[in-house]
């Protein structure tokens, strides 16, 4: 082999792009918005104005920055340079694909203007999802060597240092949004209240944990990847220091999507680097398997108390009760409603409130008084089990709230009444439902709406409504009008509330499939499939002994690590770009080793023949 040298050349104007891509994560400031001016006023929604710290403005950086990438090609390409390569084509028509389909489905879908810009606190219209595209592209057509690798992959570390150390900082030290000048930095006015939702969390400038987890499921692996590829000794000192903050900063996020995608990615990469492990020398070799047998048997002998403090974990222990709930566990099979009877069916009876001339009265599934007590406007039922099972609290003049008793605390039901009738159930935006649709889970489902971290639901009613978006999905950002929102028993039965806004699958998989289509899916899951066995194929399981396969092997893990922890998570504008941007990396990267081995491979040849 070979040693390569890299060798010092001019910069790359056409770098400039993609480094300041990098630095979108942090792009934040304080925006008012008046709905139905920038962003569509969902239905859905009370307020007449917004307030965005995170997601906006990085919306406005990501358009300027794809326009930045078309000029920037345009003028400082070379004819001859725009060439297609043929091993680019594979990867170029299922991108085709799936931007056609995303052009598709916003011309038809259900608001087109939402579908172009984004709905609030997202923003992940069209306009965003092609310049993901552009991102990937420009990044294998401009990027050269080895020389420009370096100056993105040290924007980059720079990007994961902060970033990672800033969320770090807020789980285990001091939350900077909570710091004056950080307030004034971003311009948030004196006295203003920004609500993020997670005080004591880990979310670093992403707004939610689970956006910190999969950018850290995502950075960590490249940053190992790059820790080892790097020839400067204090870059890998930076890298690894890095790499330990992203990892840090994912465990403080507290999200089951970043130990998903780091597990992935960690499993990848120690079986791209099972070779490493294995040291040459015999007797090392064989007191390695030594050591790995004893570790094996060690492991066997303790396997029940591993499984025991497995299955007492706060996380293993909601799942087993997302599946078999506990036995006083109310789980709500229909809700019917007239002026003078609500009929709540549960798994443990029927439960009925009666609106009479002398007031609202309770009843059992016989149709038997329920006897009660009444502190203030709190009602309590005397007898078990309804003095466990259901509780009512009077909420105003009009409005009471219903609370059954669910394994995750009480499921909250707003009944609205006037002085002669029941009027309804309060749903999401405040509506007032007196027609209840039937539950929109699917049957053979039901009871496994709290599964995946209270995901059931939202995966398994939109994989059952596939078929209605399987060419033209609803719209980029269409999802919370595509997904039934009144459904009253679905929601009770998910995150307990009725009114609660369904505005994401927390599924990137189903969130593509059902806002482009399911074939914009598989045009996306097939370019994926075809970078990541090639890259196996190409890289494989023998030792890596140059800076290309370093890279590619991290990218490569990295990729693997946020498509994993999409499982649970949707993409956005602080994450998927950089996904995208390392993507066209990744297969640049590729292209590259490749042809470093072809002219090895003939300069080997040539000794030979000499010889």
């Amino acid at each position: 082999m070979v040693k390569r040298k890299a060798i010092k050349g001019k910069f790359n104007k056409k770098l400039i792009p993609l480094m300041l891509m990098m630095v979108v994560p942090f792009i934040m400031y304080y925006q008012y918005i008046e709905y139905d001016t920038v962003i569509t006023k969902p239905y859905f929604v009370t307020a007449e104005y917004y307030y965005d710290l995170f997601s906006f403005n990085k919306t406005i950086a990501i358009y300027i920055i794809a326009v930045l990438c078309i000029i920037f090609y345009v003028i400082f390409t070379k004819n001859r340079d725009m060439i297609l390569k043929k091993e680019r084509i594979k990867f170029y028509i299922p991108v085709a694909i799936y931007a056609l389909f995303i052009i598709i489905s916003t011309i038809f879908s259900i608001y087109p203007r939402v579908a172009i810009f984004g709905v609030y606190e997202r923003y992940e219209g069209a306009l965003v999802l092609i310049a993901y595209l552009i991102f990937m592209i420009y990044a294998i057509e401009v990027i050269r060597d080895e020389i420009d690798l370096n100056y993105i992959f040290s924007v980059f570390l720079g990007l994961v240092f902060i970033l990672s150390l800033i969320g770090v900082m807020q789980k285990y030290f001091i939350d900077i949004f909570s710091i004056g000048f950080f307030q004034r930095l971003v311009g948030i006015p004196e006295g203003a209240l920004i609500e993020t939702h997670f005080h004591n969390w880990a979310y670093a400038t992403l707004y939610n944990p689970n956006n910190l987890g999969q950018f850290a499921a995502l950075t960590a692996p490249i940053t190992a990847g790059l820790m080892l590829a790097l020839k400067s000794k204090k870059m890998k000192i930076f890298a690894a220091i890095t790499l330990i903050l992203s990892v840090i900063a994912g465990v403080a996020s507290s999200s089951a999507n970043f130990f998903a995608g780091i597990f992935a990615a960690a499993v990848v990469f120690v079986l791209l680097y099972i070779s490493h492990f294995i040291p040459r020398n015999k007797i090392l070799k064989i007191l390695l398997f030594v050591l790995v047998g004893v570790c094996l048997v060690g492991l066997f002998t303790v396997r029940g108390k591993i499984k025991n403090r497995i299955l007492q974990t706060s996380f293993v222990q909601s799942e087993i009760k997302s599946v078999f709930p506990p036995k006083d566990d109310v789980y709500f099979e229909n809700i019917s409603i007239t002026t003078d009877l609500i009929t709540f069916e549960t798994t443990q009876g029927v439960f009925y409130l009666r609106y009479m001339e002398r007031g609202i009265s309770f009843y059992d599934s016989e149709y038997n008084y329920i006897d009660f007590t009444q502190k203030g406007d709190n009602i309590t039922f005397i007898e078990e089990p309804y003095k466990t099972q259901w509780r009512i609290t009077i909420t105003s003049e009009h409005t009471m709230t219903v609370r059954a008793k669910r394994s995750y605390s009480y499921t909250y039901i707003e009944i609205v009444f006037d002085e002669t009738k029941f009027l309804g159930i309060r749903g999401t935006g405040g509506r007032i439902l007196h027609d209840i649709m039937e539950n929109q889970m699917p049957e053979k489902f039901r009871g496994l709406e709290t599964i995946a971290s209270r995901r059931g639901y939202l995966w398994l009613v939109t994989m059952s409504r596939l078929d209605e978006v399987l060419f033209i999905g609803a719209g980029p950002d269409n999802f919370l009008y595509w997904f039934e929102q009144n459904d009253v028993i679905g929601k009770a039965n998910f995150l307990h509330k009725t009114s609660i806004l369904a505005d994401k699958p927390h599924n990137w998989y189903l969130q593509i499939a059902s806002q482009t289509g399911v074939i914009s899916l598989i045009a996306f899951i097939t370019m994926m499939g075809i970078y990541i066995v090639s890259s196996i194929k190409l890289i494989g399981f023998r030792r890596k002994k140059n800076y290309y396969e370093f890279v590619s092997s991290g990218i490569l893990c990295g990729l693997i690590g946020y498509m994993v922890s999409s499982i649970f998570a949707d993409s956005t504008v602080g994450v998927t770009p950089i996904f995208f941007a390392f993507l066209g990396i990744g297969i640049m990267v590729n292209e590259q080793l490749k042809e470093i081995r072809y002219k090895d491979k003939n300069l080997n040849k040539s000794k030979k023949s000499l010889s």
